[in-house]
């Protein structure tokens, strides 16, 4: 998971989700204990009413007209609330109309002391009773002990419970689904910083001005500062160290000039000559390997992406011109919206090499083609129909003054320079045989 976004929504969802989850548990324990304390003061009241309205006679009948019923449920058969009267002996003395059969009761209460109980009946009826145990003393002297047990059908406690458990979830499921869109609206907005400043980061390689611009948020705007001041230096350091090499390749060109007039003059001996003219081939060697290896700008951070194909093109152009006598033919394959973040100098200089050594060595057709693999690899490829590179250590021809054929003209640089530039960028080079029957340069570099 790495998105920023994905990751601060799949934490909110947790922390939504276990917080909605809390609050319904609490709620709906909340309400069933109210509801449970609501149908027991209920009863209670009714407890008070029947005793109220109750007459008990000398001889310990306890009666009760149904006309006085303080319910009108208690007088409908099996409507679900029911009263019963017991005495010592656990007998039914009394029980209201809507009570058919009897209520089995396990124990009974002391004297002035009320017991709730959850009883099953015979035909699976859960029922809440409460009872309440008194005495009565009848004029004549005589002391009777009774129980009072009033109870009402759970089913309809439950069928409450469960309307108001279905309308809870339902409306903290709407409330989380509400939340989660509020919250991804909320870290859209809060993110779009970083989106805006990632788009200007991808501008970076296809724009010529090497700045990021617009303001940022107070925790961002330190960050684009130094990566300005990183781009900024970064050019400009770049500029002065081309710079100094042009100018120091220029202050030596006199020294140079000095030396080689000094290689022909005539009162020198011979051996003098030949052993001055192949220092100075050495050194001029030399200088122009150091110079080439150290401008190459190598693989750099946010690089702006070029188009290699009008490069390619460009330098097949001015090479048909030079080898105009050959009759060489340049075969540009390149995709036309392939883009690859390297700097220009290196790639010009990279293709010119290679498309100069295969135009001078192969025959008439040069093929010059690349393609970018799905890991983000590129892969440059230059072929000849030239004699190749032969079979016996092909990769020695990128050291440095190491030439294959010694009949025409060159220092064995350039492939040695296209390998430092290759390499400068993390990549490969591989000399092997083309599909023409000549040689192919094979070049890959990991973009990423």
């Amino acid at each position: 998971m790495n998105s920023l976004r994905a990751r601060l929504l799949a934490a909110t969802a947790v922390l939504l989700v276990a917080f909605i989850g809390l609050t319904g548990v609490a709620l709906q324990t909340a309400v069933r204990e109210r509801a449970e304390q609501a149908e027991h003061d209920r009863l209670q009241g009714l407890s008070y009413a029947l005793l109220g309205s109750a007459d008990i006679t000398n001889d310990g009948q306890f009666n009760l007209a149904p006309r006085v019923l303080p319910e009108s449920d208690l007088s409908r058969p099996d409507s679900g609330l029911y009263a019963m009267v017991l005495n010592k002996k656990k007998q039914m003395i009394w029980h209201s109309p809507s009570l058919l059969g009897s209520i089995d009761m396990p124990a009974l209460p002391a004297v002035g002391q009320w017991q709730q109980m959850r009883l099953k009946r015979d035909n699976g009826n859960q029922l809440l009773t409460l009872s309440f145990g008194f005495r009565w003393v009848t004029e004549a002297g005589k002391d009777y002990r009774y129980t009072l047990v009033v109870a009402e059908n759970t089913s309809i406690l439950a069928k409450q419970m469960q309307r108001f458990q279905g309308v809870l979830w339902t409306l903290l499921s709407v409330s989380a689904l509400i939340l989660l869109i509020v919250e991804l609206l909320i870290l859209r907005w809060g993110l779009a910083p970083l989106r805006r400043l990632a788009r200007n980061l991808a501008n970076l390689e296809s724009d010529d001005d090497r700045r990021l611009e617009g303001q940022y948020p107070d925790e961002i705007q330190p960050l684009v500062s130094n990566l300005n001041t990183m781009l900024v230096n970064d050019q400009a350091r770049l500029t002065r160290y081309r710079n100094a090499l042009g100018d120091l390749a220029h202050s030596l060109k006199t020294p140079m000039a000095i030396l080689r007039g000094i290689a022909e003059d005539p009162t020198l001996s011979g051996e003098q000559r030949s052993a001055l003219r192949s220092q100075l081939a050495r050194m001029n060697d030399i200088l122009d390997y150091q110079l080439q290896k150290a401008a190459a700008a190598g693989k750099r951070s946010l690089t702006r992406r070029l188009a290699l194909a009008p490069i390619a093109e460009r330098l097949g152009r001015a090479l048909t011109k030079v080898y105009a006598e050959s009759g060489i033919r340049f075969d540009i394959r390149i995709p036309p919206t392939l883009r690859v973040p390297v700097d220009e100098g290196d790639i010009t200089e990279l293709l010119g090499t290679l498309m100069d050594n295969a135009a001078k060595y192969g025959k008439d057709r040069v093929i010059v083609d690349a393609r970018r693999s799905d890991q983000g690899m590129l892969s440059l490829w230059v072929d000849d129909n030239g004699p190749g590179f032969g079979e016996s250590q092909p990769h020695r021809l990128l050291e440095r003054g190491v030439r294959a054929d010694r009949t025409r003209e060159g220092q064995g640089l350039g492939l040695a320079v296209a390998a430092e530039i290759v390499h400068s960028y993390n990549g490969e080079i591989e000399l092997t045989r083309s599909d023409l029957g000549g040689g192919r340069v094979l070049v890959t570099i990991a973009e990423n």
